[in-house]
C-alpha cells in the first residue's frame, strides 16, 4: 500500500530530472551530512513520513539532536514523500516551525 501511495503522489509531479539534477542528487545520496548539520547556525526543521519506504522516521529526531537549533516532527500516513503524500500536514509542520523559529 505504501508504495501505490508513493506512485500516486509521485504521478503529481514532473519526474524529469536534467543530467545536473541526476549528478546533484547522486552526490546528495553520498554525503555524511552529520557535521554540517552539527555546524548550523540556523533554525532547521527534519521531516520525516511514519511510512518511509527508506528508513525509520526516528531519523528526523536523531537528525535534529545534531543541529544546536534542530526541530523535528514525524508526519503519520506518510511515507518518503511526505510533502507530496500529505501536503497540507507538512505545510502546517512547516508553518509551524517557521512561527516558533521567528
Amino acid at each position: 500500500m505504501r508504495l501505490v501511495r508513493l506512485l500516486a503522489a509521485m504521478g503529481r509531479v514532473d519526474r524529469t530530472l536534467s543530467p545536473p539534477e541526476l549528478a546533484q542528487l547522486n552526490d546528495h545520496a553520498k554525503i555524511d551530512w552529520r557535521p554540517t548539520i552539527r555546524s548550523s547556525d540556523l533554525p532547521v526543521l527534519f521531516v520525516a513520513g511514519s511510512d518511509s519506504e527508506f528508513w525509520p522516521s526516528a531519523h528526523a529526531a536523531a537528525a535534529a539532536a545534531l543541529a544546536p537549533k534542530g526541530a523535528s516532527t514525524v508526519v503519520p500516513r506518510a511515507g518518503h514523500a511526505t510533502n507530496m503524500e500529505r501536503p497540507h500536514s507538512f505545510n502546517k509542520a512547516v508553518a509551524e516551525f517557521l512561527d516558533s523559529a521567528s
